[in-house]
């Protein structure tokens, strides 16, 4: 997402007093040499503008997004808030104006210089957010609304499995570890039931009607549907050419699939074994817990800060926000986002990063 990117400092216009006849010749191109100079202060200025206002209205919603996804508490975290920093982001990305004059700047820089790639990228990310329609603005608009209480209540579901006729609340990280590992299959198919409750609530708690605004505003938009949208912005062609690659691999892997899949349920006794409490379990074997003593977790980040250091690589005082264990209302899937991006600053500074990071254990 991040827009921030290196900018140099513009060349300055040295002094000149014309002193002959040659000097005076040579004031046509230095005036150009002039009107040049100031060009470039002026692309330099406006990208340097641009990127600071992102950074401070991209740090803002990603601080929502990990308090909300991590359950924090404090009144500074709510769905609201996070709502509300997403739409000011991106409207600050949709400003037709902003697109409007990236590309004038564009007309007056070499297309070879630093200042073209950055605003090349700025003119890209503009026009994935850019919408010309009112109507799919305000759709998007409903959509962050209904996105953002569906989260909520997502956060706030209880989850678990009746075992041995009693209920223990479990997340769905907790489920799926039992479903991977536990010895009794009775045991891992309550814990997949438990799992699959998720499905039902969602779809009764406004999912569908997410899909259904996605949708219209993707179509307001001339695409077939919210992830032709979503497809042909982030990768510049649209659904149905993906799903061509997607169909060739899919058929040509079929075969290899089927005879797995028939090869793995004739070694472990038959198709109750492609059950899908069944298949991670038998395919795990003893293998993932004789490999457990050698990577205990509590020696998870020396063993992280020794692997990228072996690899040379420097954090550049980078900070890292490490969410890595499992709880109530906490987000059940990993990611890693960089509420501050890093980047040169016009003065030539390094600004470090910092990560928000979580996983589950």
């Amino acid at each position: 997402q991040a827009l921030l990117a290196s900018t140099k400092n513009s060349a300055t216009v040295s002094s000149f007093s014309p002193s002959s006849l040659t000097a005076r010749r040579r004031l046509p191109s230095l005036a150009l040499f002039a009107t040049n100079s100031k060009t470039m202060t002026d692309v330099a200025n406006f990208i340097d503008s641009t990127n600071a206002a992102y950074e401070s209205l991209h740090r803002a919603f990603e601080l929502q997004f990990w308090g909300t996804k991590m359950a924090l508490s404090g009144p500074e975290y709510s769905t609201e808030e996070l709502t509300r920093t997403k739409g000011e982001m991106e409207a600050f990305l949709a400003d037709e104006s902003k697109l409007a004059q990236t590309r004038e700047l564009l007309k007056s820089v070499p297309e070879d210089s630093e200042h073209a790639k950055t605003l090349k990228m700025l003119e890209r990310t503009f026009g994935c957010y850019i919408m010309e329609s009112e109507e799919a603005k305000t759709l998007r608009a409903e959509a962050t609304k209904i996105e953002g209480q569906l989260e909520s209540a997502r956060n706030k579901l209880s989850l678990g499995a009746t075992i041995c006729g009693k209920f223990e609340e479990m997340s769905s990280v907790g489920l799926r570890n039992r479903v991977r590992v536990d010895p009794d299959e009775e045991v891992r198919k309550a814990c997949y039931e438990g799992l699959t409750k998720i499905g039902d609530f969602v779809t009764a708690n406004g999912f569908v009607e997410l899909v259904k605004v996605r949708n219209r505003m993707a179509k307001k938009l001339g695409y077939l549907d919210f992830y032709d949208y979503k497809v042909t912005n982030a990768e510049g062609f649209g659904k149905i050419a993906l799903f061509e690659i997607l169909d060739t691999l899919e058929e040509g892997t079929r075969p290899i699939m089927e005879a797995a899949r028939e090869l793995f349920a004739k070694e472990k006794g038959g198709n109750n074994a492609l059950e899908p409490w069944n298949q991670s379990f038998l395919m795990a074997g003893d293998v993932t817990r004789r490999m457990d003593p050698y990577f205990p977790f509590e020696t998870a980040v020396e063993q992280w800060g020794r692997s990228f250091s072996a690899m040379n690589i420097s954090y550049r005082g980078a900070t890292m926000d490490l969410d890595l264990l499992d709880r109530k209302g906490k987000y059940s899937n990993g990611f890693c986002h960089w509420p501050q991006p890093a980047w040169v600053k016009p003065d030539g500074s390094w600004q470090p990063s910092t990560t928000h990071f979580t996983s589950l254990a």
